[in-house]
């Protein structure tokens, strides 16, 4: 009867432990090869595009010392608010096609051009093109 309950108090314990290894990430192990949680051998890093990265952030608002602008693109002959639905309309044309045709919303007569800088715009084309599948070309 003792071994039994050593037995199970045993079971328990590993059980118990088991538990607490899981929960807290699974079982990394020493060696490079297999074990489960943060296993770098796994897979590669993943590149990041620091461009796309910085245009998202100043098509967003997000960059320090740029403006948060509503972006507007000229869709139908009308100037509407940039989704994939209306930019969907410049593939394949130009960078220089996409950037004539974004407005502010909020003031309906002024480029996005006129906001931003010039290295900015491009960091935005970038974005857009890349976030919409655009194909844009050099003009």
């Amino acid at each position: 009867m003792q071994r039994s309950f050593l037995t199970f108090l045993a079971s328990v314990l590993l059980l118990t432990q088991a538990s607490i290894s899981m929960a807290s990430g699974g079982y990394s192990g020493g060696s490079s090869a297999g074990g489960f949680g943060n296993s770098s051998s796994s897979r590669p890093a993943r590149q990041v595009d620091q461009t796309y990265e910085v245009g998202k952030a100043i098509f967003k608002g997000r960059q320090a010392g740029e403006p948060s602008l509503q972006y507007c693109v000229v869709a139908d002959g009308e100037k509407v608010p940039l989704k994939r639905s209306t930019v969907k309309g410049y593939k394949n044309t130009t960078y220089d096609n996409l950037a004539n045709s974004l407005y502010q919303c909020d003031q309906p007569e002024k480029l996005v051009a006129q906001g931003l800088t010039r290295d900015s715009l491009l960091y935005v084309l970038y974005y857009l093109n890349k976030r919409h599948k655009l194909k844009l070309k050099s003009s």
